[in-house]
């Protein structure tokens, strides 16, 4: 049995995620910052004893992820899909700027990241499928923002530098591990209707996971080092 490691698994795409993995026949583990107030996760670990798997870890923490790798003991993970973000709502203007916030922002969506991807690295590369997969966002492109997109939704400045080097970050882990035979994709998950993405959003969670779930049944290789939108369509950097 195939095994997926979600992080940010309390609500939102990490939620349906775990779902939809579950409903499939997949071993997943759910991590999330406080498992015992994540009350739908719950249940859907209720409904799927067998095959979810709930774990503590709060990416921003050394500690907290270092626990969750000798947790898992080597334990192979055919897809570590890193979800766990976080977007800022106040201090995102020129001139009410909010570094507190930004730092914060760059320690999660970034570092986060890198960090359970390093402390994970041997579990992936031990399995058969070695794909490691990073929700992006639209927001992070260059060319987005030069298309107008500052205009349209915001400047952002903190949440969009975040997934910006966080692409950069994936782009440079792809090229490294390579000769591993691990894979490495930056995916755009769309505008969801979640906390994150607000009520007015273009697509629900239930349509965005599916699209993910489909870009990454690609072939771990010819989808690495790439930056696509759920629905299969290529991001430019």
């Amino acid at each position: 049995m195939a095994t997926v490691l979600v992080t940010g698994a309390n609500r939102g795409i990490g939620l349906e995620l775990v779902r939809q993995y579950a409903a499939n026949g997949w071993s997943v583990i759910a991590t999330a910052r406080n498992p015992e107030k994540a009350v739908e996760l719950n249940k859907i670990v209720g409904e799927h004893e067998r095959r979810v798997e709930l774990m503590a870890v709060d990416v921003t923490s050394e500690d907290a992820v270092e626990n969750l790798a000798e947790q898992l003991d080597g334990r192979a993970i055919d897809i570590l899909l890193n979800n766990a973000a976080t977007y800022p709502r106040q201090g995102v203007h020129v001139g009410e700027l909010n570094y507190d916030a930004w730092g914060d922002t760059l320690e999660t969506n970034l570092l986060g990241v890198m960090r359970v991807t390093e402390a994970l690295l041997e579990n992936v590369a031990k399995s058969e499928r070695k794909q490691i997969a990073a929700i992006s966002s639209g927001m992070g492109s260059l060319q987005a923002v030069v298309g107008g997109s500052v205009e349209t939704m915001g400047a952002a400045y903190q949440y969009r530098t975040s997934k910006a080097a966080l692409n950069m970050a994936m782009l440079i882990l792809s090229k490294e591990l390579a000769p591993r035979g691990i894979s490495v994709v930056m995916i755009s998950p769309g505008w969801v209707k979640t906390d994150m993405g607000g009520a007015h959003a273009a697509i629900t969670p239930e349509v965005s996971v599916a699209g993910i779930r489909k870009v990454l049944a690609s072939p771990p290789a010819e989808i690495s080092g790439r930056f696509l939108s759920y629905d299969g369509s290529v991001w430019a950097w």
